[in-house]
C-alpha cells in the first residue's frame, strides 16, 4: 500500500465536547463521501497513520469525528491541526480508471464568461496541482486544473470549458 499517494481530504480542528470528538475541516468533500470509510489517515511527523473511528457525523455546521482510543478532549488534542487523508481506494469511483490530464493537450479551451482562451499546449505544475499551459497567438495563459474550475469536457469536439478564478484573466490582459 502506497501511503504517499493517499488523497488529502482536510484537516482536524479543535476538540468538541467531553468525549474526545474532533471537528473536521473537509477540503472539497461532503460527509457522505466518507461514510464507507472504517478509518482515516492522519499525518503525524510525516507519517500517515490510520485511526479507526466509531462516529463521523454532522453537528450543526460542524463535522465531528470520534476516533477510537481518544475518550477526552485532552488526549484527542494531540491530533488538532493535523492533515487528514482518505484511506486507499475510498474516493475512486466504481469502474473509473485514473484520469490523465495529459489527454487535454491539443484541446481548445473556453472560459464560460470570457469565451475562447486558446489551445492547451502543455501541462505544468505538479501531479497534485496541474496547470494548463494555453497558447493564444503569442500569449501564454496558465490556468490551474482543478475539478471545481472545469465546467465541461467535450472530447469529440476537442473542447474544454473552464471557470477561471476571478481576476486571473485580467492579469494576462493587463486590466
Amino acid at each position: 500500500m502506497d501511503l504517499d499517494s493517499l488523497p488529502r481530504i482536510g484537516k482536524l480542528g479543535k476538540p468538541w465536547g467531553h468525549q474526545g470528538d474532533l471537528t473536521v475541516h473537509l477540503d472539497a468533500l461532503e460527509l457522505e463521501d466518507l461514510t464507507d470509510a472504517e478509518c482515516l489517515f492522519v499525518d503525524i511527523d510525516g507519517q500517515k497513520v490510520p485511526f479507526f473511528f466509531t462516529k463521523l457525523r454532522e453537528k450543526g455546521r460542524d463535522i465531528l469525528v470520534k476516533f477510537d482510543d481518544f475518550n477526552d478532549p485532552q488526549s484527542a488534542g494531540i491530533l488538532v491541526g493535523r492533515e487528514l487523508y482518505a484511506p486507499p481506494g475510498l474516493l475512486v469511483e466504481d469502474g473509473d480508471e485514473q484520469w490523465d490530464p495529459a489527454t487535454l493537450i491539443g484541446m481548445n479551451v473556453a472560459d464560460e464568461a470570457y469565451g475562447e482562451l486558446g489551445e492547451v499546449v502543455a501541462l505544468d505544475g505538479t501531479d497534485e496541482h496541474p496547470v494548463l499551459v494555453i497558447q493564444r497567438g503569442k500569449e501564454e495563459v496558465l490556468v490551474p486544473l482543478a475539478d471545481e474550475l472545469v465546467v465541461g469536457i467535450d472530447p469529440e469536439q476537442g473542447l474544454l470549458v473552464v471557470r477561471t478564478p476571478p481576476g486571473l484573466l485580467e492579469l494576462y490582459r493587463g486590466a
